[in-house]
């Protein structure tokens, strides 16, 4: 009896385990955004503007130097005044640099940040009706699961949903 009574419990567990793992899934977010058609647009983009900062930057630091390097040539043959004035309006220079880097630092980020939210508020809606479609009740993001069966993945599925409703998206 003791043995039946056994078979039945390993028999319930066995049902509910397969019905779990039928409304039990996990996808890889940051995959689909990183690898989606409009994602790798947007990281082209990241990349360019990125370069474009660096380079604008790079220039007004090398001008800046070369400033600097000016002044201290001719601390030997300029009044002091004089050469208080132009370390004055160097500093005012440097100061005025470190805004525009902190703005252009906080522009790109700001850029980067929203761009990304966008692609993920234009995903939720089609990851949300999937989840209706195939009567998934649980959804997990794979970065947080230590191990899980492939066959639980719908990275691919969904990445491919996304890849056909959204090929272009429109970034600021």
């Amino acid at each position: 009896m003791w043995f039946s009574f056994r078979k039945i419990i390993i028999f319930f567990l066995f049902i509910n385990y397969a019905h779990a793992s039928d409304s039990l899934k996990f996808v890889d977010i940051n995959f689909i955004v990183n690898n989606s058609i409009s994602g790798k647009n947007l990281n082209q983009i990241i990349e360019n503007k990125n370069k474009k900062i660096k380079n604008e930057l790079n220039n007004l630091r090398k001008n800046l130097e070369e400033k600097k390097n000016k002044i201290i040539s001719q601390k030997s043959i300029l009044k002091k005044d004089e050469l208080d004035k132009l370390v004055k309006d160097y500093e005012k220079e440097i100061k005025k640099f470190n805004e525009l880097r902190k703005k252009k630092t906080d522009e790109f980020n700001n850029f980067s940040i929203n761009s990304k939210k966008k692609i993920i508020d234009l995903l939720n809606p089609l990851i949300t009706s999937y989840l209706k479609k195939e009567s998934i009740q649980i959804l997990l993001q794979k970065d947080k699961i230590i191990f899980g069966d492939d066959k639980l993945d719908i990275t691919e599925e969904i990445l491919k949903l996304f890849n056909d409703k959204h090929k272009k998206i429109k970034f600021e």
